[in-house]
């Protein structure tokens, strides 16, 4: 529940309709964003377009990274190759060592 403390410092910190009619001008008034202003960066295809745009930042990364990890794997597999063929050379040393 909303209180009159509450209320008061909301109007310290939001302009009040008194503080509003306050300008002279019109063109004092146009500095601020309205209603309308703000209405069209809630439009369906404001939202799209926008997720769109990210989405495609984010498939762009995406790609990216599977990059770097097949290349990783690459590696990995490469250095298994490795290992192997030495695991293999020193079961045959160890046959010929310990008959």
């Amino acid at each position: 529940m909303i209180t009159d403390a509450d209320i008061k410092r909301m109007k310290v910190v939001f302009a009040t309709k008194e503080d509003l009619k306050e300008f002279a001008t019109k063109k004092d008034l146009e500095k601020f964003a309205t209603k309308k202003d703000l209405e069209r960066f809630v439009t369906k295809e404001y939202l799209e377009k926008a997720l769109d745009k990210n989405t495609d930042a984010l498939v762009k990364e995406i790609g990216t990274v599977i990059d770097m990890v097949g290349k990783v794997m690459d590696k990995v597999n490469e250095n298994s190759d490795i290992l192997n063929d030495h695991e293999r050379r020193l079961d045959r040393v160890e046959d010929k060592v310990f008959v």
